[in-house]
């Protein structure tokens, strides 16, 4: 392949339009052997991870090439529904040998608590040594898997925030996509000019913001980083939400709502991808949207640019999130168990990642690598990566709840933004306090 670069051709592997083989195959994969080299004795692993299209297709050929180099190792891969992931997960941990998998995938705001449990292995150093890894990976990135001097996951999945714009809408309306924001008070503006909902077959919202959580996830976080020297979401002292301390996080939520509300409209093609349709002028949404966009609109011209700065001239602030793949203490050989996870996070594994699911790379100096911007779209995702900060969140799938209901509230249900901020956050405490790991 020229350049590993993220084609049209590649993506459209993602919805199934041609074998996933073809692409894989093509792309350099991660070597076995060395220090890596399988034992004689036939062993199978079992590997969970919530479904998506294109990783889905990922592991399966990285399964294929592992196998054929390793052929007394088995991965029994499944690859299962983000709404039954977590109740199976949780049901298989409890069950412990026979009912958990050996190799599984968990976001960084669960990785402690898995830690804490005694429910997983540290990696091994036959595979890589914990100063191989610190070399090799963006810290932010495996931070929250160590403990003890020792790692206990490797990174896949790494993610920033970025907005997304349909090109044939805002230049309709005379505007240029490529264009920067100027600050959030110019993407409320152009998200409410953008906006048609008269009833007619050319309606259309001004911005998708169904994805809740992430925008205020980058709202509060960009707040606290770029005016007030970063300081943590979580008070150390009183291991509870600092936001109610600060006037502008609350006047953030409300500011939220209301474009949610005026700009957008739950109803509206409801459980559709709305920007996808060409019926969204703009969304917030992860590098990784690319690739769903080339398989299910492959013919829109879209541009990305940075989330917005608070104010003029501030600098540009992004989250940044990423899962890990970990090592079960039940799994029946460890060795087998991190030479799989290696193998499929590596550097050369991490080029695969970014060519058929657009990840970001989250080994250092990748980032640079010119096969990783062949456009501009891509510069942009890239960029992201050096002002980012990972998301806060203590748990994970019960925030997506909590935000998402805090807007709900008030969009839909008419209370009052600094009710259900109350709420939310009284929420949201209790949910730190049952996952805090002491």
């Amino acid at each position: 392949m020229n350049g590993n670069t993220l084609s049209r051709r590649r993506f459209l592997v993602l919805s199934g339009t041609m074998s996933a083989a073809t692409v894989l195959a093509a792309c350099a994969l991660p070597e076995t052997g060395g220090e890596g080299a399988m034992m004689a004795e036939s062993v199978t692993l079992s590997h969970w991870q919530h479904h998506s299209t294109g990783r889905a297709a990922a592991v399966e050929e990285f399964k294929a090439q592992f196998e054929e180099a390793n052929p007394d190792i088995t991965i029994d891969f499944q690859s299962i529904p983000w709404a039954e992931y977590w109740g199976k997960l949780a049901a298989g941990i409890a069950g412990g040998e026979g009912s958990a998998p050996d190799v599984f995938q968990i976001p960084m705001g669960l990785v402690e608590q898995y830690i804490a449990g005694d429910n997983l292995l540290p990696v091994s150093d036959s595979v890589i040594t914990s100063g191989e890894i610190e070399e090799s990976y963006l810290p932010w990135t495996v931070q929250r898997g160590q403990r003890g001097g020792e790692y206990y996951g490797l990174p896949l999945d790494v993610q920033t925030l970025v907005m997304y714009r349909n090109d044939a809408i805002y230049e309709e309306a005379g505007l240029d996509p490529k264009a920067p924001y100027a600050d959030l008070a110019d993407m409320y503006d152009q998200a409410a000019l953008l906006t048609k909902l008269e009833g007619g077959d050319d309606d259309r919202i001004g911005i998708h913001t169904g994805y809740y959580s992430a925008f205020q996830t980058i709202l509060y976080q960009q707040f606290l980083q770029r005016e007030r020297d970063g300081q943590a979401w979580v008070d150390e002292s009183t291991n509870q939400l600092v936001w109610p301390d600060y006037p502008e996080i609350l006047e953030t939520f409300a500011w939220f709502c209301d474009m949610s509300g005026s700009s957008d409209d739950d109803s509206f093609l409801s459980g559709q991808n709305r920007f996808a349709l060409g019926r969204a002028a703009m969304q917030i949404g992860h590098p990784v949207t690319r690739g769903s966009l080339l398989a299910q609109a492959p013919d829109m011209a879209y541009s990305i640019v940075p989330f917005p700065t608070r104010s003029v001239g501030q600098d540009l602030y992004t989250a940044g999130s990423h899962w890990m793949w970990v090592v079960g203490k039940w799994v029946p050989d460890s060795e087998a168990g991190w030479n799989w996870v290696h193998y499929c996070t590596n550097r050369d594994a991490q080029i695969v990642w970014n060519d058929v699911a657009g990840d970001l790379p989250s080994f250092q100096g990748l980032g640079a690598d010119p096969m990783f911007r062949p456009d501009s779209n891509a510069e942009v995702c890239l960029d992201s990566l050096e002002y980012a900060t990972p998301w806060e969140w203590v748990g994970w799938a019960e925030w997506v709840k909590e935000l998402g209901d805090g807007r709900d509230r008030v969009v839909i249900g008419g209370e009052d933004p600094a009710a259900s901020f109350d709420t939310m956050v009284a929420n949201l405490n209790d949910v730190i306090a049952d996952n805090t790991v002491s």
